[in-house]
């Protein structure tokens, strides 16, 4: 054998292992940016389907008090009912948060931030 060959073997290893940990690291740089833009998407989804759900509820809950008021009674009185049916709501919310929310959203989280891709994708 010669000298040189081992040496150059040895520093083209070392090259090509540096090489590897360096694709590596920006395989997983670009995996946390995908996870993280993904989160950031569900979030801002979630938000914007909140606010449209809030204006609607809020334009239905007008409409009723003005048409309890044309039709029925008093429109004091549809706000009171619209007001009872808020707090009765709120309590359902309160009560059924886990099963409502917190597991759905922890579960998604997870599935988001722990799926794996194939190598090959």
């Amino acid at each position: 054998m010669a000298p040189g060959k081992i040496s150059d073997n040895v520093s083209l290893l070392t090259e090509n292992v540096k090489d590897y940990v360096n694709l590596r690291i920006d395989l997983a740089k670009l995996i946390l940016t995908e996870k993280i833009a993904r989160l950031a998407a569900f979030f801002l989804i979630a938000v914007i389907f909140f606010i449209l759900a809030m204006f609607l509820l809020l334009f239905l809950s007008i409409f009723f008090v003005f048409w309890f008021g044309d039709m029925i009674g008093p429109s004091w009185a549809g706000a009171l009912i619209v007001t009872v049916f808020y707090v009765l709501f709120g309590l359902f919310i309160y009560f059924r948060r886990h099963q409502l929310f917190i597991n759905p959203l922890v579960s998604h989280l997870t599935k988001i931030l722990m799926e794996e891709k194939d190598e090959n994708d």
